[in-house]
């Protein structure tokens, strides 16, 4: 039998602002993004007790975490970062966000209110090149990871594709409703990385970020092309 998520929709309830702040209303079509998407595996007991019961485990157990910078878009420069459980919804492949950060007021309020993803402001340090990647994502309490591509290879864009991705989003009168962001990214130019490494410069237990530890990357990507940063919508 499967194993099925833990964790109660209570656990995601945020504390949403009490004044929305302004941001211009999505989609917003993103050029010339740069993403670093890694798969990487986990233990099961950390990821049961985060996914929903709604959602099933995969095995083995993994999470994956996308960092995207986009130096262009309706709401200006932004980025922002999630780290979502690997699972499944209806017997189809999915990712549930787990953890989520933006460095931008804008892109965090459309997050909230719409997405229910990114919620934490924080700073998000980004650099690639042709042959490497490196980023360095930060809440308001210090460091949460860092990543490493340090070898890139170039692929065909063909070869990859994305699971949409799920998140529960904070209602105002205090509940919570599962949405759904569809994949998002078109993919112009991609290159793998077979020796990625994911470190942790700090102990703090208290975050899905440090609590899903990385046991074994899998596999690990740079991507460039455009996202339309969107609103999720009901499960179909």
């Amino acid at each position: 039998m499967p194993d099925e998520g833990r964790a109660r929709h209570e656990d995601y309830l945020i504390d949403l602002p009490g004044k929305r702040a302004e941001y211009p209303p999505l989609p917003w079509t993103c050029s010339n993004i740069r993403m670093i998407n890694v798969y990487f595996e986990v233990l099961k007991g950390p990821l049961l007790d985060r996914l929903p019961a709604e959602y099933c485990r995969t095995s083995p157990s993994y999470c994956r975490l996308t960092i995207i910078d986009h130096p262009e878009s309706p709401a200006g420069p932004f980025r922002d970062a999630i780290i979502a459980l690997g699972c499944r919804l209806n017997m189809m492949p999915a990712a549930f966000v787990a953890g989520s950060v933006t460095n931008s007021e804008k892109a965090l309020a459309a997050g909230l209110f719409e997405r229910g993803f990114p919620n934490v402001l924080g700073k998000i340090e980004f650099e690639s090149s042709v042959g490497s990647a490196h980023a360095i994502v930060s809440d308001a309490g210090g460091p949460l990871l860092e990543v490493r591509l340090p070898l890139l290879q170039t692929i065909e864009p063909s070869r990859l594709a994305y699971d949409h991705v799920d998140a529960l989003r904070t209602l105002p009168e205090r509940k919570t409703e599962l949405t759904i962001t569809r994949p998002d990214i078109k993919v112009e130019r991609a290159a793998i990385c077979k020796n990625a490494t994911i470190e942790y410069p700090s102990e703090r237990a208290e975050t899905p970020w440090q609590a899903l530890q990385c046991r074994n990357v899998v596999s690990a990507q740079l991507v460039h092309g455009t996202r339309t940063f969107a609103g999720g919508g009901q499960p179909g």
